[in-house]
């Protein structure tokens, strides 16, 4: 069985799960484990950890036993449930048990700081919930192999910039010939130039390495901007896939992720790039140079050579020995800076809720246990590579000792000549430190493979549409919805909607209504096609919305979301986001229309008035008819509007129910998300939804006649 840890403290269902396939010869990685689990950024809980096994071809059994049972005969490996505490607080966590043995349970920990461990019985049992999970395959589980390093995987990048590699490499084998003849000048003399006292040939060959030394230069500049260049080339194709990629997945990726472990990722490219710039260039040149070198040592005395050859052997043992070391290290330290980095984005956007609750000493001191924890980490890892260096000059250190002894005493009996003794050791040089260099370049390359771990395991993802050619783009978009006997749940969390039917037909205006926690803005969700229900239908036009381009789909849908989100830019591109291509005409039609132009208009710049990261200078209501502006300068078939008047006075909210009310003559669908019920008192069809089910339809005037939740809300019962 193979030891899994977990990436971060939600992950540790994934990674037992990802132990007890291994097991059974299955490889899965944990982050494919995730999606399938519902993993969120609470963890997982059973259910998913049932669902995730059977997805895998497990028949699975989950029970709940007492200390009694663990003495009697089990299937190993399973997984247990336990509660630990830590810093006053119960932390849900997931374990396997490898075996039970002379009252001793052996854990498979994913928390990397406990690991593999034994622990007695009557101790487990105090942190055992009782919850236990037994997987065997069935008939549909399938053994995989090992996927192999990642890293491998980003060669193919380098194809387009090959003549630029080849080049770096021409330069760099150039570089290599001029050391050459550089130990051989010197050789040469020392042996025949001092001797012969010949003048005009020192004065020849000098100028000669004169030359050659300018040319050297000028070739290792040259290496240093194609290195440059194409290390540049690399990092751009790696950046943009990634970036790419990420926005082409899912909500639910980026709503079960914290902020900072997807952002780390950026950062793990350019560990990446460099050593695809510059690793692979080193590994291929020390190599080559190691292989002309060589032969080129060997035939000046083999004596001398066999002393560096005895070297090998050590320097192997190091390169193995801190491989491992290095590759724990990196990845945990990887890992606290996604953890950094999520405090940093939270702390940072969250600035104004920590000043009003004068809790900066506990955001501060939060932020400083992360770092301090990332700098415990990355110590330790300097402290790897500090021992391997040294290891690895002594080595060098002493090699060279051991040539210019046994050389000297070769050169007392007549078998070596100084100049010859010299050269050597100037070759000497160029075969020891690639090999060093080959050494000491694992630590990086460990690196490199960690964060290709990590930036594949994103990379592996199913994109939100891999296959466009399949799906739905009609000609025509009226905009009548129907809903179907629908259900769905975040996950395997409990359900939001286990039989949710409604119909809206085009031009109408409707709202859903209800106290919070109801299911109203998921249903905005499963409209737009962020997620999926599990059973029922919802169709657009008779179209199943399965089978609708979600691009498509969105294209046809002004959206107001709940919390407005403004870029750094202008007024004008904030509008314009939903169409690129607006005019500045439609886009201060649009901004008319939802009453935004009346502020626009005294901003120094007007629509090129650049407004700040989030839209911090704005007021709430401003930055909400921005948002209205921005869903309709599209000139949608259907608006959808999640509280988009809650932060409006009365007169900026009138005016956007006119702009709604205007909006008619085009048979636009409105689909309006309310707490306030003034805003829904002219719909054509109100929605009164509770616990995930629609209780009551009507008009406004007919549902406040009634007895029931409207009539409660309308009095301000439940306000």
């Amino acid at each position: 069985m193979k030891y899994y840890q977990q990436l971060d403290e939600t992950d540790c269902g994934a990674a037992c799960l990802a132990m007890i396939a291994s097991y059974y010869k299955k490889h899965k990685s944990i982050t494919s484990i995730r999606e399938i689990a519902g993993t969120d950024k609470n963890g997982t809980n059973l259910v998913g950890m049932v669902q995730a096994a059977q997805t895998m071809g497990f028949s699975t059994h989950a029970l709940k036993g007492n200390k009694d049972a663990l003495t009697k005969e089990l299937p190993f490996p399973f997984i247990a449930h336990v509660a630990i505490k830590h810093n006053d607080l119960i932390l849900q966590h997931f374990v396997v048990i490898n075996k039970i043995a002379n009252n001793k349970i052996e854990i498979w920990d994913p928390d990397e700081t406990k690991k593999i461990y034994k622990l007695n019985i009557d101790k487990f049992e105090k942190i055992w919930t009782g919850y236990v999970l037994f997987l065997s395959p069935n008939h549909n589980f399938k053994q995989t192999n090992e996927k192999g390093n990642l890293l491998i995987k980003f060669l193919p990048l380098m194809k387009p910039y090959k003549n630029l590699l080849i080049m770096a490499c021409f330069a760099s084998l150039i570089l290599v010939i001029f050391g050459i003849l550089s130990a051989l000048y010197t050789r040469y003399i020392i042996d025949e130039v001092l001797f012969s006292q010949a003048k005009f040939t020192l004065a020849a060959i000098s100028v000669g390495m004169l030359v050659i030394i300018v040319l050297q230069a000028v070739m290792g500049a040259v290496r240093k901007i194609l290195l440059t260049h194409f290390a540049y080339k690399i990092d751009l194709n790696l950046v943009f896939s990634y970036f790419t990629h990420v926005f082409h997945l899912p909500l639910h990726f980026f709503d079960s992720r914290k902020t900072g472990e997807i952002l780390s990722r950026m950062q793990d490219i350019g560990k990446i790039q460099q050593t695809l710039s510059q690793g692979v260039v080193s590994v291929i040149m020390d190599t080559v140079m190691v292989l002309i070198v060589g032969p080129v040592l060997y035939a000046t005395n083999k004596t001398l050579f066999g002393i560096i050859i005895v070297t090998v052997p050590f320097s192997s043992v190091i390169l193995y020995v801190y491989s491992k070391l290095y590759k724990k290290q990196y990845r945990k330290l990887m890992e606290n800076a996604a953890d950094v980095q999520s405090c940093l984005v939270e702390s940072v956007n969250g600035a104004a809720t920590v000043k009003a609750m004068t809790c900066e000493s506990t955001t501060i001191a939060n932020y400083e246990k992360q770092q301090m924890e990332m700098t415990r980490t990355g110590w330790k890892a300097a402290h790897l590579q500090i021992y391997q260096s040294m290891f690895t000059e002594l080595i060098k250190q002493i090699s060279t000792i051991v040539i210019f002894w046994v050389g000297s005493l070769l050169i007392i009996k007549g078998n070596l000549s100084i100049g010859t003794l010299i050269s050597f050791t100037a070759l000497a040089g160029y075969f020891t430190n690639p090999l060093q260099r080959l050494v000491n370049l694992q630590a990086e390359l460990q690196e490199a493979f960690v964060a290709a771990d990590r930036l594949g395991e994103i990379l592996e993802l199913e994109v939100e549409q891999d296959d466009k050619s399949r799906l739905l783009q009609p000609d025509h978009f009226y905009g009548k919805i129907e809903c179907t006997d629908v259900a769905f749940r975040y996950g395997t969390r409990r359900p939001v909607y286990e039989q949710l039917s409604f119909s809206i037909n085009a031009g109408e205006r409707v709202a859903f209504v209800g106290p919070s926690g109801c299911g109203k803005t998921t249903l905005v969700k499963l409209l737009l096609k962020f997620y999926e229900s599990e059973k029922g239908k919802i169709s657009f036009d008779n179209h199943d919305i399965r089978d609708l381009d979600a691009y498509y789909l969105r294209s046809h849908v002004g959206y107001v979301p709940q919390e407005i989100y403004l870029f750094s830019g202008t007024i004008a591109d904030n509008i314009a986001l939903h169409k690129a291509d607006a005019t500045l005409e439609e886009i201060a039609t649009a901004a008319i229309k939802a009453g935004a132009d009346e502020f626009i208009e005294k901003l120094p710049e007007r629509y090129n008035t650049v407004i700040g990261e989030r839209g911090a200078d704005l007021s709430g209501g401003e930055r909400q008819r921005l948002a209205l502006a921005r869903a309709i300068v599209g000139d949608p078939d259907i608006l959808i509007l999640d509280e988009a008047t809650s932060n409006l006075d009365s007169v900026s909210e009138q005016l956007i129910k006119t702009t709604i009310e205007n909006m008619k003559e085009k048979q636009l669908t409105t689909i309006i998300i309310a707490h306030r019920l003034s805003t829904v008192i002219d719909c054509d069809k109100i929605f009164v939804m509770d616990k995930g089910s629609i209780v009551q339809v009507g008009t406004h005037e007919d549902l406040k006649k009634e007895e029931g939740l409207y009539r409660q809300l309308w009095q301000g019962v439940l306000v």
